[in-house]
């Protein structure tokens, strides 16, 4: 198409011109047709040489993109390995003190009931010496009302074990005390008791076991 514009270009320009040779103007136009080409062609050159430049600075620009990012990944690569690491060693401590909360919480258990059960062991002795106590206190107060035989008062603290809490305990005392009595020293003959036929050397035992 631009070949046949150009020799109709041609044919206008040597109708119109009569007095340059048909030579001299095929070659005045083919000489303008060079410089518009040689023109156009540095234009193509200096828009080639521009996009060429914005290409390798582009291209540049791309390569340190991909660089940045693949250090980028590879950061965060290792924040997220590290973060798993992390993880798992906390998985690791909270099945630990979940382990250690389970055995404080046994071991607490097994402690408040010890204590519970010893309180109620403290409670039923404390109860039990009070009892003892008491029915001490009633039998030296009975037996001194009246001056009883041995037989007497034995009867007596017998009566008082089947209705008085705590007697049959201080019966039972009494007779291991009067039985040591008995006995003596461990080196030395039997004693004879000055409360064979008379209460109040059962009264002195009481007392005695009162005392203690």
């Amino acid at each position: 198409m631009k070949r046949v514009a150009g020799v109709a270009a041609l044919c206008a320009t040597l109708a119109s011109a009569g007095a340059v040779s048909p030579t001299q103007q095929v070659v005045n136009m083919l000489t303008n047709m060079k410089a518009k080409g040689q023109k156009s062609m540095q234009e193509e050159k200096l828009v080639f040489a521009a996009y060429q430049q914005w290409a390798t600075g582009r291209s540049k620009d791309l390569a340190n993109e991909i660089t940045t990012a693949a250090s980028r990944i590879e950061d965060l690569t290792a924040v997220a390995s590290k973060a798993d690491s992390d993880v798992a060693q906390l998985v690791e401590q909270i099945a630990e003190l979940d382990s250690e909360i389970n055995r404080h919480t046994i071991e607490k258990k097994s402690a408040a009931d010890e204590r519970a059960q010893q309180h109620e062991e403290y409670l039923k002795v404390s109860a039990d010496y009070a009892e003892s106590v008491d029915a001490l206190e009633r039998a030296i107060q009975t037996l001194s009302a009246q001056n009883y035989d041995r037989a007497q008062a034995d009867a007596l603290l017998q009566k008082m074990a089947r209705s008085v809490p705590g007697m049959p305990r201080v019966l039972a005392a009494l007779i291991q005390e009067k039985a040591r009595s008995l006995r003596g020293d461990a080196g030395g003959a039997p004693a004879v008791a000055a409360y064979e036929f008379q209460s109040g050397g059962i009264i002195d035992l009481l007392e005695k076991l009162l005392d203690k």
